[in-house]
């Protein structure tokens, strides 16, 4: 009979931290919504703004200052409830996302917070993201590597039930993860389709895949370009209502795609 190997490794301290997520994730009463977004006036933006001043701005940073925006524009879809029963609504809004980068030898996402979006330019914003992918060292969710190291010696029961408690310390959420999550499926692979990620923020977005299809458009059939996206809440503190209107606020701004090229001082004066 041929005789079948294999070996046994340690689990990464990094993957112990996923693992934690997702049990404290099990405690949200979480509705998703999934949804396509026409995106061929962005996508074609964005190539306009590549020949004309060589930059090249990323899909990500760009999803990420509409998601911004239209949270901006209602800040409750990001509040948070205290130990006390109290909803804590912050102005500013901070967009937690998972950058690759690598741990003892392997690849591993951190959750690296993108401070005060929704008064950021993509410019900006792709900027910020470019630097922490190439020195990851500047964000400081990496820098509390050491930290989390620590944390892991606690007891699982313990370190679960910590995790689980983060969104009900509002103030030490934004601090250590943002106050909207948002994950690009996109970064690590390519194609269409949706994902639904752990609830760990009242608001968490998954930028999914991008499919082209033939449809009419303005009379003409054209082939144009979709965005697939997933919308997770918390439903204990945000309700149907608010959800849509975000939503379709989300979407006007990925279509008019009026964030890209967008000077700094004009979209703080807007």
């Amino acid at each position: 009979m041929h005789q079948l190997h294999s070996k046994v490794v340690p689990v990464p301290w990094a993957r112990r931290l996923v693992i934690d997520a997702g049990r404290a994730a099990q405690r949200r009463h979480a509705i998703h919504g999934l949804f396509e977004v026409d995106v061929t006036s962005a996508r074609g933006a964005l190539r306009r703004h590549h020949e004309t001043t060589g930059e090249d701005l990323s899909f990500t940073a760009f999803v990420v200052a509409c998601v911004a925006r239209a949270v901006a524009a209602d800040p409750t879809v990001q509040a948070y409830r205290d130990l006390r029963g109290r909803d804590v609504i912050f102005d500013q809004v901070d967009v937690g996302l998972p950058v690759e980068v690598d741990v003892d030898g392997s690849p591993f996402a951190f959750t690296h917070v993108l401070r005060d979006a929704g008064h950021r330019t993509v410019q900006e914003l792709h900027r910020e993201i470019h630097d922490v992918k190439a020195d990851p060292q500047l964000s400081p969710s990496v820098r509390k590597a050491p930290w989390a190291r620590a944390y892991l010696i606690l007891p699982g029961f313990v370190r679960v039930r910590l995790l689980g408690m983060l969104h009900r310390l509002p103030h030490r959420q934004r601090a250590l993860a943002g106050t909207v999550g948002v994950t690009a499926v996109g970064m690590f692979g390519a194609g269409g389709g949706w994902g639904i990620a752990f609830q760990l923020h009242t608001l968490s977005i998954v930028i999914g895949g991008i499919t082209r299809r033939p449809i009419l458009f303005q009379g003409v059939l054209v082939e144009r370009e979709f965005l697939q996206l997933t919308i997770s809440l918390d439903h204990d503190v945000v309700d149907g209502a608010p959800a849509a209107r975000f939503v379709a606020r989300l979407r006007g701004l990925l279509m008019a795609a009026e964030e890209i090229g967008l000077p700094a001082a004009s979209r703080r004066s807007a």
